[in-house]
């Protein structure tokens, strides 16, 4: 083979390059800190730190989202707890309106207390969330759930869902808790079923809570007083005429189909309480019938009312608690995955750091090997093509 001139300069001038690219790539290395810094670097390091970043990108968003299921979380836990102690207060005033030394300016003035507290119970029921939105109303988050007033009542517009965030690739946690589930749907004072005295009715008397005797039919009853001392009870469920009748005493016990319920007062002729199946209440009707029996009513009748409101607080509070539970359990869940969400994230930098990250050491003796080499070929070009016949001529 024949060496020329122009292939000896070819050669060094193409050594010269490739051993200074060599520099230039560990230059651009050093000042970024990776040993992958195009793909062309190490494919496969460069393709596997790709799915690991990305998946790294999706566990900041999980992160993101429990930050909001969180923000919903604490926010409903504190109204919540406002709504207990709330209840608790109303609770303390009943307490105190039950003892009979009071007099009827006394219950008045507790009534005035229980009104402005009946418009803060409103109040809490129509909160809205760190979006904006109604908290108790389900998914009509537009739609402020609770309207009305004492005089008509309050109503529940709102709907039974419960907003929920994915807070990682396998959970979605519930953020709200729907208003009828709150304030709505209490269970009452038996937990099977409630009395309410009719709304036409003249006379004095009132309802208890009432107890289950025995096995409950599971039916509605009414008791229609025929005169201030006798009634009939019929089976609304089943229909028909009357199953059974009584002369009545103020307090002594009625039975009916494993239901027993205590009449106290004066009724009036024609004068009907209902028991119906399924025991359940509002907050707000309670504290309409207790703010109405503090106004108007007086004697064992008022008594009966204020014992029947205490049950129903009760169970208002035990269903706040009971919700509040949840709500403080799912904000432990979402702390939890918090934390591994972020054990996680550790995790994936530490991965892309090994695939990726420059080995500083490794990086250096290379650096030197590649200077060495640069300088060898330096000096062998300029040997070689310091070669010439001329130079062994006299």
């Amino acid at each position: 083979m024949r060496i020329s001139t122009s292939m000896i300069y070819n050669n060094g001038v193409q050594a010269f390059q490739n051993r200074s690219a060599e520099m230039l790539q560990l230059q651009t290395q050093f000042s970024s800190g990776k040993r992958v810094t195009t793909p062309s670097d190490d494919p496969l390091a460069s393709a596997s730190a790709l799915v690991v970043s990305q998946a790294k990108s999706v566990n900041s968003q999980w992160a993101v989202n429990r930050g909001s299921a969180k923000d919903a979380l604490s926010t409903l836990d504190t109204t919540l707890g406002s709504v207990s102690d709330l209840i608790a207060y109303i609770k303390e005033r009943t307490i105190q309106a039950g003892n009979g030394s009071l007099g009827a300016s006394d219950l008045q003035a507790i009534a005035i207390d229980l009104r402005a507290r009946f418009d803060q119970m409103v109040a809490y029921a129509n909160t809205n969330d760190p979006q904006g939105g109604y908290m108790f109303a389900g998914y009509r988050t537009d739609t402020q759930p609770f309207i009305g007033n004492l005089s008509s009542g309050i109503f529940y517009q709102g709907d039974q869902g419960s907003r929920a965030i994915q807070i990682s690739d396998s959970r979605v946690i519930p953020t709200s808790n729907s208003g009828n589930d709150v304030f709505m749907n209490i269970p009452s004072g038996n937990g099977f079923f409630s009395t309410s005295g009719d709304s036409g009715n003249s006379g004095g008397a009132a309802i208890s809570a009432g107890t289950v005797s025995g096995t409950y039919s599971g039916n509605n009853y009414q008791i229609v007083f025929t005169s201030a001392t006798d009634y009939d009870i019929y089976d609304t469920t089943a229909g028909g005429p009357a199953v059974a009748s009584g002369s009545y005493t103020s307090g002594d016990p009625i039975s009916i189909g494993g239901v027993t319920v205590n009449v106290v007062g004066a009724p009036a002729s024609g004068d009907k309480f209902n028991i119906t199946a399924g025991g359940s209440t509002d907050i707000f009707s309670t504290l309409k019938d207790l703010i109405g029996a503090l106004e108007n009513s007086s004697g064992d009748a008022f008594q009966a009312q204020v014992g029947k409101a205490m049950g129903n607080l009760d169970s208002a509070l035990e269903n706040v608690l009971r919700v509040r539970a949840s709500v403080g359990s799912r904000i432990n869940e979402v702390q939890s995955l918090d934390s591994f969400g972020s054990q996680l994230d550790v995790q994936y930098a530490d991965t892309i750091s090994r695939l990726t990250d420059l080995d500083y050491a490794q990086a250096s003796s290379d650096l030197v090997q590649k200077q060495l080499a640069l300088q060898a070929s330096q000096k062998a070009f300029v040997q070689t093509t310091g070669l010439s016949l001329f130079n062994y001529l006299t």
